[in-house]
């Protein structure tokens, strides 16, 4: 087999299921298997990959703990048809970059926005005093018409005044920040975990309140270290893959 052809069938791999997986993941996001197609089989994967049958099967369990493939015993595997948006963890977040979808298309609206006193916790994450004016932004996240994260996002008013009506017309908070002298932000820290979701997430997410969410909170700093927002929200766990 040419070397061309070698890289087109994913050609041997190193590293062992984990570096198979993130072939095939990559292959997936790609579009290069098609959303309810069965993939090759096990052996054909194998051969293709220069690994062995065992190293290959780990590496298609992990892709369907993940969400991203569905096996049928005696079948074979299967790419979900229902495929889970993914979202790329970094030191940077930009939602055109970090959530990705096949075959959907990702916006995101604001559900609601209001300016109020900042609470003690709030106040706290944003270095400012309890009771200064915080503009407080519910926003959802769709993958098409399907809701897959709820946020609430906050931020100083008097240094962020009609930030609210500058996303919504912009679409990009990165864009809308650069009005205010923000030329560019950094992720902070990003705190993740499982719970139940509120009445309220539960309904914007249009899923039940017996099914878990993938909670996070987190604050963005510009290139002078200050905090210029937190936020609080919750991916809806059986729509969304966090990708560190």
């Amino acid at each position: 087999m040419d070397e061309k052809n070698r890289q087109g069938e994913g050609a041997k791999v190193a590293g062992g299921w984990v570096s198979v997986a993130a072939e095939l993941r990559r292959a997936i996001d790609k579009g290069s298997h098609a959303p309810g197609s069965r993939l090759p089989s096990e052996r054909t994967l194998s051969e293709q990959f220069g690994v062995s049958r065992v190293t290959m099967r780990r590496a298609i369990a992990e892709l369907e703990g993940e969400g991203l493939l569905r096996v049928a015993r005696g079948s074979g595997a299967y790419v979900r048809a229902d495929m889970p948006v993914r979202f790329q963890l970094g030191d940077k977040v930009r939602f055109s970059k970090d959530l990705t979808a096949t075959d959907a298309n990702l916006t995101r609206k604001v559900f609601s926005a209001k300016e109020g006193p900042a609470s003690a916790d709030i106040a706290a994450r944003l270095n400012l005093q309890p009771g200064e004016a915080v503009l407080d932004m519910c926003l959802v996240a769709y993958a098409d018409a399907l809701p897959v994260s709820v946020v609430m996002r906050n931020c100083s008013a008097k240094r962020f005044p009609g930030l609210a009506e500058k996303f919504a017309a912009m679409g990009s908070f990165t864009a809308a920040l650069r009005d205010y002298g923000v030329t560019d932000y950094w992720r902070r820290s990003t705190d993740i975990t499982a719970r139940m979701p509120t009445e309220a997430e539960a309904r914007l997410l249009q899923q039940s309140r017996l099914t878990p969410v993938l909670a996070y909170a987190g604050e963005d700093i510009d290139a002078d270290g200050t905090v210029i927002s937190c936020q609080i929200g919750c991916f809806a766990s059986e729509r969304v893959v966090v990708t560190i």
